[in-house]
């Protein structure tokens, strides 16, 4: 995203910290174990040699009539160290002692004794930051320590800096000043009605940065509000995370202005929006990302150097400038900013302007404005990458000068996506990173990969066009996937992932990293993936799977010789009738060929008629070689629904701009024919299902066709016009975008193109409607409005047409409550098995389900496990269905 890295935690700030749980240290050779009280964070450092983490307590209930500091602490308890007014850093108290409860040497004594009889002391004063050496677990000693929060843990790659922000100093200053009001206070006999108010509205609490070196015994002050360099009125954030760079040179923060404290008299604000012609964003969207405003922070960087004492701070980011973006090198950062843009983004998409940061400055030199795609900063950082949209190119800006170059506008192929059929900008096939030095840039194209050198324009084809001529198409993959995008390609050889275009077999490549014709190490008519190599060992580990083939773990050598598979993950699959799936072709109305998966019964007889169900959506063939395990949810599962006697019909959809309705009719209504005209499809019993945009099409094909038996369409559109205005909650942004330049496709506004809406509207005819209709969309849809599910029910209703409608209370777009996923797919299949396979009729279908009555009917039973009967079984409706013997 464009916003400044998310925050590491929520929350608005001054926020009370939460008290800390067991933190449990496990031998894993011995088993001992050891347990650290209060515990609220904790991060290792690479080599495991060293365990920082947090000591947060519970805050003290105050006694009845107690306020102000009385409240943390108790005016009996002891002191495990003088209060004081302000801590410096370089001249921490000695440490509380915080030791473990050993399980297996005994509980120890904590620091400050505690009886009955007694009020605890503030054991707040043991709050802070611990080290443990897992060598010797029982000797925990404290870098820092003392009332306050604690936050963002960090080691560099060393492990010997370990750096975190606290706001210790302010509340120990804070408590000071409290005592001496309220000593004050006695002595006038006077009481400040104001104290319960300010404890309700605490004040803004001002953080510093901390760093901790080895062979120090305590952490000292890196950053605070005097830093200079600071922003006046700033200081390092709370919730921004820490990072080193690998040299552990630079320690990048965040900072933020502190919040100007809330009068404590100030009336509550009304709870009304405002939403204005002139809102760089709309209300809903600034409410979406309201809490991720109140925790911004902009990014900076303090050097290190080799002597801490003459470390530098130096601010990156500003309000006008809010997302800084590092790598290794330590010359400049990217700047990135959409701020001009925010209108524009509810209509045409995200645009950006380009920096190059200087990071012993801060100053910020524009490279390119208005770009559609973010750009990427090479690994040393000499140039900027970015993809320019309106002329679907490459494009590399230099950082000390902002050249502009064109990398690819003399090239003969193509770099945008040429089978992306929205009405919008480009958008490019990617690129594999930068060879050492940023000589060369390598970018890929629909097949192959070209690497350009920015300095000479000078460009080369590395495969040698071996990709377009076998029609597969050659990606990198990094055999060290961690921060692969920040470092160099190998300079010895580059290893390829290949997917061959139609068939979808894959496998793997290698190429001299220099160029030549790509070596063929694996391939095989499956989906083979997930490729990662043993760090201190030249094994590899990988996937393969096909419809039929769990995807088991298989090794082998660099080169791929003699793979071997390791794991054996599902043999419980051999007791299921599984079925075939296979890539057919079809031809569209207009002539084109396309493409669509066919899955068939284990026991497939061409010479049988058999119920087929339609699964929609866009281009569906990539899934050929994709395993699909049993399991409940919103759409159809293949395995099940094949298992339980269906074929199931998955066809590719293209589209043609401002007519996606007839688009898919013109696609899906020949994929259907043409298989029942084969004569192995009842044409009495086909359904077809889809959901979100697949459902906006079933909308739009039941309105025209009386070709389906029974259809189920989930959360979908049927008011383009009403759709139009909408919003998209989950991000509060408007809709317009998807319709203009998106998914939606019509490609112009509803006052420019009104005949596309209403076309493309099924709405508009829903009189038409003969086929059952089972939908489901949630109350709290943060996508598709649920409005636009109202509005297709009540007019089916309203006109005596067959339909139900499931909205699984709080869920949004899609199920994510497993038991909803199951209650769901459960009524799905019964609604389908009635039509299409003849099984009862189901009680809910003939009889309304009262508000009161509302989801007391159990499914759950039908999810377990019973004693398979035979080897392979064939399903013969809902009844068995519900027992356990087929594939759920």
């Amino acid at each position: 995203p464009l916003d400044q890295e998310a925050p590491a935690e929520g929350g608005a700030p001054s926020a009370k910290k939460l008290p800390g749980n067991d933190l449990l240290l496990i031998d894993a050779q011995t088993g001992q174990r050891n347990t650290f009280k209060d515990a609220a964070d904790f991060a290792w450092n690479n080599g495991g040699t060293l365990l920082a983490y947090v000591v947060s307590v519970k805050e003290a209930k105050a006694p009845a009539g107690a306020s102000g500091a009385a409240k943390a602490t108790p005016a009996t308890a002891p002191e495990t160290r003088p209060a004081e007014p302000s801590v410096p850093a370089s001249a921490n108290p000695p440490a509380p002692a915080a030791p473990p409860a050993s399980d297996a040497l005994g509980a120890v004594p904590p620091a400050t004794p505690v009886t009955a009889a007694k009020p605890a002391a503030d054991d707040s004063a043991r709050e802070g930051v611990y080290l443990i050496d897992p060598s010797a677990p029982t000797r925990a000693r404290a870098v820092m320590s003392g009332a306050g929060s604690y936050k963002q843990l960090r080691f560099d790659e060393a492990g010997r800096q370990l750096a975190f922000v606290s706001n210790r100093d302010h509340v120990a200053e804070t408590r000071a000043s409290e005592k001496a009001r309220e000593a004050e206070d006695r002595k006038d006999g006077a009481k400040d009605s104001a104290k319960d108010a300010k404890a309700d509205k605490p004040d803004p609490t001002p953080f510093k940065l901390f760093l901790w070196q080895a062979g120090q015994d305590r952490a000292t002050v890196l950053v605070s509000a005097a830093t200079a360099g600071m922003p006046a009125g700033w200081t390092p954030s709370e919730h921004a995370p820490l990072a080193f760079s690998k040299d552990g040179l630079r320690l990048f923060l965040g900072t933020a202005e502190l919040p100007t404290p809330e009068p404590k008299d100030a009336p509550e604000p009304m709870k009304v929006d405002l939403w204005h012609w002139k809102d760089p964003e709309l209300q809903s969207a600034q409410k979406a990302k309201a809490e991720r405003e109140r925790t911004r922070s902009y990014r900076a960087v303090v050097h290190l150097g080799q002597d801490v004492d003459a470390a530098r701070f130096v601010q990156l980011g500003t309000v006008d400038l809010p997302t800084i973006q590092v790598n290794e090198n330590a010359r400049v950062a990217l700047g990135l900013s959409e701020l001009p843009y925010r209108p524009l983004m509810s209509w045409e998409g995200v645009y950006m302007d380009a920096y190059a940061v200087d990071l012993d400055t801060g100053a910020a030199t524009p490279l390119a404005r208005k770009l559609r795609h973010a750009p990427t900063l090479s690994p040393t950082g000499r140039y900027l990458l970015g993809f320019d949209a309106p002329a679907a190119r490459w494009m590399a800006w230099r950082t000390d000068t902002a050249q502009a170059i064109d990398l690819t506008g003399r090239i003969k192929a193509r770099f945008d996506n040429d089978e992306r059929d929205v009405p919008d900008l480009p958008t490019a096939y990617g690129s594999a990173g930068w060879t050492a030095g940023d000589d060369s840039v390598v970018l890929y194209d629909k097949f192959d990969l070209w690497a350009v050198q920015p300095a000479t324009g000078l460009s080369r084809n590395l495969t040698q066009g071996l990709g377009r001529k076998r029609q597969v198409q050659l990606r990198v993959v990094p055999l060290d996937p961690e921060d692969a995008d920040q470092r160099a390609l190998p300079a010895d050889a580059l290893m390829l992932a290949g997917t061959q275009d139609p068939t979808r077999a894959s496998g793997y490549f290698r190429v001299d990293a220099s160029g030549g014709v790509p070596t063929t190490l694996l391939q095989d008519d499956k989906m083979i993936g997930g490729l990662i190599k043993a760090k201190d060992a030249d094994r590899l580990v990988f996937t393969q799977q096909t419809f039929t083939e769990f995807p088991d773990l298989w090794t082998s050598t660099l080169s791929f010789e003699r793979p071997q598979r390791i794991s054996e993950a599902n043999p419980q699959q051999a007791r299921y009738a599984w079925g075939t799936q296979e890539l057919i072709e079809y031809t569209a109305a207009d002539g084109r060929k396309l493409r669509a998966l066919l899955a068939k019964p284990a026991d497939f007889d061409p010479k049988r008629q058999y119920p087929m169900m339609v699964y929609i959506y866009e281009k569906m063939s990539d899934n050929r070689h994709r395993y699909v395990p049993p399991a409940p949810g919103q759409n159809i599962n293949v395995t099940r629904y094949v298992s339980n006697g269906y074929l199931v019909l998955r066809p590719d959809i293209v589209y043609t701009t401002g007519h996606p309705g007839r688009s898919a009719m013109n696609t899906v209504l020949p994929a259907v024919r043409q298989q029942i005209a084969k004569g192995y499809v009842d044409p009495k019993r086909v359904g077809i299902q889809g959901h979100s945009w697949g459902a906006y099409q079933i909308n739009y094909l039941i309105t025209r066709t009386h070709e389906f038996r029974a259809a189920e369409a989930g959360a979908s559109m049927a008011n383009m016009i009403s759709g139009y205005g909408g919003i998209r909650w989950g991000a509060g942004i408007s809709r317009a975008f998807q319709y203009e330049h998106g998914q939606s496709r019509i490609g112009a506004t509803p006052w420019e193109r009104p005949d596309l809406y209403l076309e493309n509207s099924p709405i508009f005819r829903v009189d038409k409607v003969t086929t059952p209709y089972l939908t489901i969309h949630n109350d709290e849809d943060d996508a598709v409005p649920w409005y636009q599910g109202i509005e297709f029910f009540t007019a089916l209703r309203r006109l005596g047409k067959e339909a139900y409608w499931f909205n699984y209370n709080g869920e949004k777009h899609g199920l994510r409550d497993r038991d909803n996923m199951k209650h769901f797919t459960v009524h799905m299949a019964e609604f389908f098995d009635h039509y299409l396979l003849g099984s009862p009729r189901p009680a809910w279908m003939d009889q309304p389900v009262p508000y009161l009555e509302r989801g007391k009917r159990d499914v759950m039973g039908q999810f377990k496990p019973v004693a398979p009967t035979a080897a392979t079984a064939v399903a013969k409706g809902q009844q068995e269905a519900a027992s356990g013997g087929n594939a759920k």
